[in-house]
């Protein structure tokens, strides 16, 4: 009797141990079930953020990439601007240039002689047309917007040397007189070049005649000068 309630004692505790794990194996499957959800919930919300994300660089790069091109717009757009302005600068300087030549012309024609040299005279040193050995009367008169027989008649006004050649070689040892000493380091080649005569021999046979010395000297005597007078 003994033997027997014992061994149904031991079917009924292996029973219910069965059971128990039965019932252990079912909520740990639940559980499994739960966290596998749980974890790819978790995977998805991670790879969505990861879009957003990747969504929200993509917008930005795109935004970054505008701006440059409208940075880029506006500079093209700026540089078009400032074209017109310089454009519309260079018009009104033409217009005034040419409002201005205008009325120098207007006022030649009504100018004495002595006025009219005078005239001649700052534009000889304005465009430096003494400069050019070569340069004729023709030339001159082309350049000045005057008549051959209207400089010709204005240089008769000047009372040392009425002719053209002699006004040329005046403004010319002028400048190569200025050189010399501006310019001590210039050779007198340099020099009658620049002052704008054809030839250094010309330059110096004309210096001479003109100061009784030569250019050589004219430059030290000016130097010994400013040497005392320091």
């Amino acid at each position: 009797m003994q033997e027997a309630l014992i061994l149904k004692l031991i079917i009924l505790a292996l029973a219910v141990t069965f059971i128990a794990v039965i019932i252990a194996l079912v909520l740990s499957f639940n559980v499994t079930q739960k966290l596998m959800k749980h974890n790819a919930n978790l995977v998805g919300q991670v790879k969505e953020s990861d879009q957003q994300q990747a969504s929200t660089r993509q917008a930005l790069y795109e935004t970054e990439h505008e701006l440059h091109e409208a940075e880029a717009q506006l500079k093209i757009a700026q540089d078009r601007i400032n074209d017109m302005l310089r454009q519309a600068k260079q018009t009104e300087q033409s217009g005034q240039s040419l409002q201005q030549e205008i009325n120098d012309v207007a006022n030649v024609a009504d100018m004495t002689d002595e006025q009219l040299m005078s005239w001649i005279d700052t534009q000889m040193e304005k465009l430096g047309l003494y400069k050019n050995p070569d340069v004729t009367l023709k030339e001159i008169a082309q350049t000045l917007g005057l008549t051959q027989r209207r400089v010709t008649q204005a240089l008769k006004v000047r009372k040392e040397g009425n002719t053209l050649a002699e006004y040329l070689n005046t403004k010319r040892l002028l400048n190569g007189c200025r050189l010399l000493v501006e310019q001590p380091n210039w050779t007198i080649d340099a020099v009658a070049h620049e002052a704008g005569f054809g030839g250094t021999t010309t330059f110096r046979t004309i210096f001479r005649n003109r100061f009784g010395m030569s250019p050589k000297q004219y430059r030290e005597k000016k130097r010994l000068i400013e040497g005392s007078q320091e």
